[in-house]
């Protein structure tokens, strides 16, 4: 059935409802809001402040700059490269831990040695007093045979397969340093008995004299 002239129930519903006040009833109620309704909160969100680290897109949206973005813009403005920290890679090993060249680790103290790709511990001035044990992850750790104690303290600063690189470095090198020990003890014990033979010779051919 149709009502007046070209217009239905529904037609005239729907021309009631265009012709109503947005947020009539939150007005009526007496809730914030008025006749804008929520076009405040809408507004409101628009001035929210935007992080630096977001690029407006060709179609205006707001959305996270790029690795690549933020490089380039570094490039531009004639500023460091933002994520050249994360990106460049330990120079030696545990280089994570490291800081202004140095790794301390309860108490622990050892010096970052880029060149050899080393972390060491102890003294490195005499190059046959220290232990060079190479690790899993590529690189060493040199250790002074004098400062090798210290490494229980450190022990949880390394992986377990380092763990058992190191200490069987360590076992190995004590078997090495005990046989080289024994050696030298013979020799100088060969050598004490040269020289004492010696001396008797000297004392009988004077006395036959």
């Amino acid at each position: 059935m149709r009502i007046g002239t070209g217009y239905t129930g529904t037609d005239a519903l729907l021309a009631k409802r265009s012709t109503e006040v947005p947020g009539k009833r939150f007005a009526e109620l007496g809730l914030p809001g008025g006749a804008s309704g929520n076009t405040a909160w809408a507004t409101a969100d628009r001035h929210l402040p935007v992080p630096e680290d977001m690029e407006e897109d060709e179609e205006g949206a707001k959305g996270p700059r790029s690795e690549a973005e933020k490089i380039y813009q570094a490039a531009v403005a004639g500023k460091p490269n933002p994520i050249g920290s994360m990106r460049e890679c330990s120079k030696v090993p545990y280089g994570h831990l490291a800081k202004d060249g140095v790794i301390e680790y309860n108490g622990v103290v050892f010096v970052c040695d880029e060149k050899t790709n080393s972390i060491c511990l102890g003294d490195m001035t005499d190059e046959k007093n220290v232990l060079n044990i190479p690790l899993s992850g590529g690189g060493h750790l040199k250790v002074n045979r004098n400062s090798i104690g210290l490494l229980s303290k450190a022990a949880g600063m390394f992986s377990p397969e380092d763990l058992n690189l190191i200490m069987r470095a360590i076992a190995e090198d004590t078997k090495i340093q005990s046989v080289k020990k024994e050696i030298e003890d013979e020799e100088a014990s060969i050598g004490n008995q040269l020289r004492g033979d010696g001396d008797k010779s000297e004392e009988s051919a004077g006395e036959d004299i």
